[in-house]
């Protein structure tokens, strides 16, 4: 967020209310995010995503993938997010949420992630817990509401969840790094939903065998 903002030239305050949607860029700022993230500037018109979907998927992860810790590795949760939409985007030509994901050096990242993440925080929703070198993200509401979910939406989310939930951090950070979506794409740039439909049908989002 910080060298997001310094590169648009505004706050980093500014920009997390660009991410929430709160806020517009001009056409020069435009340009210049556009290309920072080696995207056309005509990408940002796309579908406007659900970010209530999404912070709905974001608490059936930390309900169906938290550990004896109590809950999900920080780095873990933003993969198993990005595992969700790139999935059903893999199955039916939709995402599940249509946030944009970054190439990030430990994997694909949804942009809203870390400002998601941070507006739960500071509402009290959820608790962040530093554990064997590891920040744990677990969740303070008993109030389960996932109405903007399918019933095929929520179970792909647990069938993800569960897949993942006894493996290392570094296991699903490895599994995104081999796939075609992050190979295919330069540090910070937006990740087009469409390249999972070149991945192989057994590794969009299975652990890998061994």
């Amino acid at each position: 967020q910080e060298d997001v903002a310094n590169k648009l030239g505004i706050s980093r305050q500014r920009w997390i209310l660009v991410e929430k949607g709160e806020r517009d860029l001009n056409t020069e700022e435009l340009e210049v995010l556009a290309e920072l993230f080696g995207v056309d500037v005509a990408d940002f018109f796309e579908e406007i995503p659900d970010i209530k979907k999404f912070k709905q998927m974001y608490f059936a992860c930390l309900k169906f993938a938290s550990d004896e810790r109590g809950g999900v590795p920080k780095t873990k949760l933003a993969k198993l997010l990005y595992l969700a939409d790139f999935t059903k985007f893999f199955q039916e030509l939709e995402p599940m949420s249509g946030v944009k994901y970054r190439r990030m050096e430990f994997g694909p990242v949804a942009d809203i992630f870390f400002s998601t993440t941070e507006d739960l925080y500071d509402g009290g929703k959820i608790s962040i817990s530093p554990v064997d070198r590891a920040l744990i993200i677990s969740s303070n509401t008993r109030e389960e509401n996932f109405d903007l979910l399918s019933e095929d939406e929520l179970s792909l989310i647990k069938q993800i969840c569960s897949l993942w939930k006894g493996k290392r951090t570094a296991e699903i950070v490895n599994f995104t790094h081999e796939q075609k979506p992050w190979k295919m794409c330069r540090d910070g740039e937006y990740i087009p939903y469409r390249l999972i439909i070149q991945e192989d049908p057994d590794h969009v989002y299975q652990p890998l065998a061994g």
